[in-house]
């Protein structure tokens, strides 16, 4: 779980530096909504991938 959250932060990340970086070359045809929606996503993956634990429970 721990490895798939900071897989998914840090394609998320990526990908919202990239559409922020479009939005300020040419604001008028690249809104913030996408930008918004990666970061929102990289946020709560990386608060899962800082929370989560890879230990497995056996009873």
């Amino acid at each position: 779980m721990r490895i798939a959250a900071y897989i998914v932060f840090a394609l998320s990340a990526w990908l919202t530096y990239g559409a922020n970086s479009l939005h300020y070359k040419d604001p008028a045809h690249y809104g913030m909504g996408l930008v918004w929606v990666l970061f929102t996503i990289a946020a709560v993956s990386g608060f899962f991938a800082v929370l989560a634990t890879d230990k497995a429970t056996t009873r």
